[in-house]
């Protein structure tokens, strides 16, 4: 499975980037897949006295929802490693081109860290950094850093590294 990682500290643009990303791969014809990370809270998707809540609460270890249009698996356990996750993703939709994956900057995945308010972080398989450069001009080592903005270019950034194209 392709997949690339969009890392950075809070509130510098990451789901805004991974759903700009999402679209315009997706207008250029690929299956996108995505993965976030929260891992700042307990997700609860749940609403209590539903009937997946009332699974739950009876002891199920995992709970498959499904209706005409979409369905979701509700999986009650420690957070997996991100390549059980994957495995999991590919597993249910095998014909992914492409996952994009909101956190987990310890992965080894691919990574476009943003780049926030004099904030950068130095991490592992960095491929590029986004930032606004409309407003600061920054160099981070041999890293290419890229406007944010810039959808486009950072389209052909993960095509030619992450896809291989």
């Amino acid at each position: 499975m392709k997949a690339v990682a969009v890392v950075g500290y809070k509130n510098t643009g990451k789901t805004t980037l991974v759903s700009r990303l999402v679209a315009a791969f997706r207008a250029e014809g690929y299956k996108v897949g995505t993965c976030k990370h929260d891992g700042g809270h307990d997700l609860e998707l749940d609403t209590p006295q539903t009937d997946t809540w009332k699974h739950r609460q009876a002891g199920a270890s995992a709970t498959l929802i499904a209706s005409r249009s979409q369905a979701a698996l509700y999986m009650y356990e420690q957070e997996p490693p991100l390549a059980d996750l994957l495995h999991r993703l590919s597993s249910a939709v095998p014909d992914l081109d492409l996952v994009i994956v909101e956190g987990w900057k310890g992965s080894d995945l691919p990574k476009i860290v943003m780049v926030g308010e004099d904030k950068i972080e130095r991490l592992a398989n960095v491929i590029g950094y986004a930032a606004n450069c409309k407003e600061s001009s920054i160099a981070v080592g041999q890293e290419q850093v890229y406007d944010r903005e810039d959808i486009d270019a950072l389209v052909r950034l993960i095509k030619h590294r992450v896809l291989h194209e």
